[in-house]
């Protein structure tokens, strides 16, 4: 009877060793599907409506309602049917908007991107319904819209990063001489050759008459 339950004791003691040890979830981190993060009285809701939606005070009780059932599957590899698309949904638009607002007022790609941005906000706000949802913005299924914000906000914080608008912005009259040299390679030639010139055009030729 010991040597039995010493080999099990000693059997107990191995397994523990060999176990995962649990991770802990954070006690002090709120699950947004079940707590509303931004509580907000009936009163305050009816005053956010007034204020386009993307000056609004995400609201977590909103968009985690939608109409019409669930698809069964995406019918693509790897994409997962998403319980709450409209709530994931403008909380990466939400996201996309405040890396936008810190790009240069120069970078053109600032303001495509924000108003493709809120003009998606502004349907999802607008349309409860996740197949209407897909059919006005066409651009896939909701669960793929979730994908290309997802990426949004990623390539927006790696141009922070990388700065990409420092490489296009130039004085107006460098880049003309810039397009000029690679156009009748004036500076640095080697050959003795007379190019065209484009910035004095023959504007006094004479017209030509009709021979008899």
């Amino acid at each position: 009877m010991m040597a039995g339950s010493g080999r099990a004791a000693l059997c107990q003691s191995r397994m523990a060793l060999m176990a995962p040890a649990l991770r802990g979830f954070r006690s002090d981190f709120k699950n947004p599907y079940l707590h509303d993060p931004t509580p907000m009285s009936q009163e305050e809701r009816d005053m956010q409506t007034a204020k386009p939606v993307w000056d609004r005070v995400f609201d977590h009780k909103k968009y985690m309602q939608h109409e019409g059932a669930l698809k069964l599957t995406t019918g693509i590899a790897f994409l997962d049917v998403e319980p709450f698309p409209r709530m994931k949904l403008m909380k990466l638009y939400y996201l996309a908007l405040q890396e936008i607002n810190e790009l240069p007022d120069e970078y053109s790609y600032k303001y495509y991107s924000r108003e493709l941005t809120r003009f998606r906000m502004k349907v999802v706000d607008e349309t409860p319904s996740i197949r209407a949802i897909e059919e006005k913005i066409a651009h896939g299924l909701v669960e793929e819209l979730i994908v290309a914000a997802h990426n949004e906000v990623k390539l927006l914080r790696i141009m922070k990063k990388w700065r990409p608008w420092e490489m296009y912005v130039h004085d107006n009259d460098q880049a003309k001489e810039e397009l000029l040299n690679m156009a009748s390679f004036r500076t640095d030639n080697p050959f003795d050759v007379v190019h065209e010139n484009y910035d004095a055009q023959r504007y006094d030729r004479k017209p030509r008459t009709k021979s008899n």
